[in-house]
């Protein structure tokens, strides 16, 4: 009985924060973003589910609070959600120093956890996209804190051949005609160019490397040992490698993100990542005023389009998969359960219609616990 009251309960919350969301677009007013704590934190598991990552894996919790406490540790060398996408009909979530998680589009169904000590182990992972249909990440050690970095090198670019079902290195920095030392501190593609910056150290300086690349031939066709010749690349400036991988003003932004967001005030600052469903790296977008930025994620994807930000608001036009679209192509706005303080919501990605969305524990730079919300949305946006 009380766990059908506290379904009935989140229920009614989300229906409601949905008609606020509608009426202030109705009346096309700017609306106040809706207070995080108006959410009921009650385990409602026909709605959503709630995990956390350990070294074993992941392991299902009530809420967030009941997770156990963990040594706070730079995000770079902690396990948390560094990447997510959908590729070739599957969605995925990267989660560094555990692996890759393959996502079910049922909420009864756990997710699969796919790893491989050398990616996983004592490196960070971060950057998931898609090339030749497969997922693609970049891996490094990060000088500052991690000891190993300047004395074991290895590949930055790795791929998970999903019908061999391994991990696969395709670049290394030698590939590119850097010292073997060098540290991938930027990685960025667009479809066609890699652009990346490259740190290498010395007891005397450190010296930074600024190149655009790209093959003819399949990455993959590469790996062992890439001949010269075989990678095009380009020596940029500093100057140039900026222009290239700086924010863009959210005036340039694509038509339909300005219009799901067209209800934040204009006076509100903004600091989004925008990625489409094609395999390109996300673009980042920048509202300055004289407010803190709202740190949030975008995804244009192929039957919708939505946004999250830090505290839950998440945004959403469109259709998931299979289903009719919702509030006749009208954004409408979700609260997502509040989180404990120090937490906050930091990525997502849709496997059918089920919501996935990434939550850590953060302390400066640092990270203490990390887990991911698994949302029903036929049985609140239908």
């Amino acid at each position: 009985m009380r766990r059908f009251e506290s379904i009935i309960l989140l229920l009614l919350i989300l229906i409601f924060t949905l008609f606020s969301c509608k009426k202030a677009e109705q009346s096309e007013t700017s609306i106040r973003l809706p207070e995080a704590d108006s959410v009921n934190q009650a385990p409602a598991n026909s709605v959503l589910r709630w995990y956390y990552f350990s070294r074993s894996g992941i392991a299902s919790i009530e809420t967030p609070k009941d997770t156990p406490q963990t040594i706070f540790r730079p995000w770079t060398e902690t396990m948390r959600v560094s990447g997510t996408a959908q590729i070739d009909s599957k969605s995925y979530m990267l989660v560094n120093r555990l692996g890759l998680l393959v996502l079910p589009d049922k909420l009864d169904e756990l997710p699969e956890l796919k790893t491989d000590v050398l990616y996983f182990t004592d490196t960070t992972a971060s950057n998931l996209i898609s090339i030749d249909s497969y997922p693609v990440f970049h891996v490094y050690r990060n000088s500052f804190f991690n000891s190993k970095a300047s004395v074991s090198p290895m590949p930055f670019l790795i791929q998970y051949r999903t019908t061999a079902d391994i991990f696969f290195p395709l670049l290394k920095v030698e590939d590119l005609e850097l010292p073997s030392n060098a540290e991938t501190v930027h990685l960025q593609f667009d479809g066609t160019n890699w652009i990346g910056s490259f740190k290498s150290s010395t007891e005397e300086r450190t010296q930074f490397n600024y190149l655009k690349f790209f093959s003819y031939e399949p990455l993959i066709s590469l790996t062992g040992s890439a001949k010269k010749g075989q990678i095009q690349k380009e020596q940029l400036t500093q100057e140039h490698f900026e222009e290239l991988a700086s924010q863009r003003d959210f005036s340039t932004a694509p038509k339909k993100m300005i219009n799901l967001l067209r209800q934040i005030p204009e006076n509100l600052a903004l600091s989004l990542e925008y990625t489409e469903s094609n395999p390109v790296s996300p673009v980042s977008y920048i509202r300055e005023t004289k407010t803190e930025p709202m740190f949030g994620k975008v995804k244009n994807l192929r039957n919708n389009i939505s946004a999250l930000f830090n505290d839950g608001t998440f945004y959403f036009a469109g259709a998931t998969d299979n289903m009719p679209i919702v509030n006749n192509n009208n954004p409408v706005c979700l609260r997502l359960p509040k989180l404990p303080s120090g937490f906050l919501y930091t990525d997502f990605v849709f496997s059918g219609s089920i919501l996935y969305v990434a939550w850590e524990e953060e302390l400066f730079y640092e990270t203490g616990r990390s887990g991911f919300l698994a949302v029903d949305l036929r049985k609140v946006l239908y």
